[in-house]
């Protein structure tokens, strides 16, 4: 499953980065692509790049075009755990059971979690200047 990250960008960087990236797994054969855009706690007002995500898959004529449907993070998909920072969305094409299955196997997943969680907590380890002993 393809994520896109669009935390940190400003909205028009999110929105270049989003359609770029869509177009882009959609022509490499993804079928399932997870959007993660924040649950929008750093915006002023209401949560501007979740709401502009959403508001471009109703809406946009690539969506129409492309995507079969699209999952809340608030509610889960069958690919994620419900997060309400991210959208997961399903290309037209993968509900007919083209390319390989999706379904997220959770053990797997949160052992690869913790197995990258302890390799980059090794690395920052090794790269923290070392002290020597004072006399």
């Amino acid at each position: 499953m393809e994520t896109i990250d669009l935390h940190g960008l400003s909205l028009e960087e999110a929105k270049i980065t989003l359609e770029k990236r869509l177009l882009s797994a959609y022509h490499y054969g993804e079928k399932v692509v997870r959007i993660i855009h924040g649950q929008g706690k750093h915006s002023e007002v209401f949560p501007v790049i979740k709401s502009y995500v959403r508001r471009w898959l109703e809406e946009s004529e690539f969506a129409r075009q492309y995507v079969a449907t699209y999952f809340r993070g608030e509610d889960g998909s069958p690919y994620t755990r419900p997060n309400p920072g991210e959208t997961v969305i399903c290309f037209k094409g993968a509900e007919e059971g083209s390319g390989r299955s999706e379904e997220l196997d959770w053990e797997e997943e949160e052992e690869d979690w913790a197995k990258r969680q302890a390799k980059r907590w090794r690395a920052e380890e090794r790269s923290k200047p070392r002290r020597s002993p004072r006399r």
